[in-house]
């Protein structure tokens, strides 16, 4: 049984090749619309007829060529956030077998792969929208096929990390850490993740802090993230 005083669980291989992954996309990115912006017109194309010609148009700045590569930032910042939170560990000797420890990594594991599907069709968004603005008629290519297979994909991340995640035992029950019957709070327990009452699912640890925050970059993202999605989706 291995065990440590680390502050934070250990992150999967693929969790490690995913941050890898998008570092790389990102920069790939962020170099391509480097080199192919001053070849790109002043007047961008935005809107278009139902022909596809172009009837609206916006100035060509830094900041809108390179937004794919600002929403990669944003998103693997964000995700970045929830993966450290689920890894990090408050104290207390860490079991590296613990059901909870093994807990926060698929979690953390699942997090860093969705981040990476959706920095990566951000790479796609950033070649289609060079395509578009050089040709000067409508269309981003596969732009909702690759959008579509994003969502499938995380489905797939989210299904098999639950499958991972398996059916915790639970733990003896005390009073003084159960609230409302359901919401566990023990500022003692270095674990972020415990089992229900029941046992029938996993629930966070509010007596740490990190699972307020934990929820509220998890609604943030809940909220923000498909209006962003939909704004860009209106404007393609």
């Amino acid at each position: 049984m291995k065990r440590s005083t680390r502050a934070l669980v250990l992150p999967t291989y693929a969790t490690r090749l995913s941050l890898a992954l998008m570092a790389f996309i990102i920069v790939a990115s962020a170099t391509y619309l480097i080199v192919q912006y001053p070849n790109l017109p002043w007047l961008l194309s935005v809107r278009f007829a139902a022909d596809g010609s172009p009837n609206g148009w916006q100035y060509k700045t830094p900041a809108r060529v390179m937004m794919p590569v600002l929403v990669q930032l944003s998103l693997a910042a964000t995700f970045g956030a929830i993966g450290f939170l689920l890894l990090s560990r408050k104290y207390g000797t860490l079991d590296a077998q613990a059901p909870d420890v093994r807990a926060a990594a698929v979690a953390a594991e699942a997090v860093t792969l969705i981040a990476l599907i959706w920095v990566a069709f951000q790479g796609y968004a950033a070649w289609a929208l060079v395509r578009m603005w050089t040709i000067e008629r409508a269309g981003l290519g596969w732009y909702t096929i690759c959008e579509l297979v994003g969502v499938v994909a995380t489905g797939v991340v989210a299904v098999r990390a639950h499958g991972h995640l398996g059916r915790p035992a639970p733990r003896p029950y005390v009073a003084e850490h159960w609230r409302f019957g359901q919401l566990y709070k023990n500022n003692q327990d270095p674990a972020l993740f415990v089992p229900t009452r029941d046992g029938s699912r996993w629930t966070l640890n509010f007596g740490r802090p990190k699972a307020a925050t934990l929820l509220g970059l998890i609604l943030l993202i809940g909220i923000v993230g498909p209006t962003v999605i939909l704004i860009l989706a209106l404007r393609a």
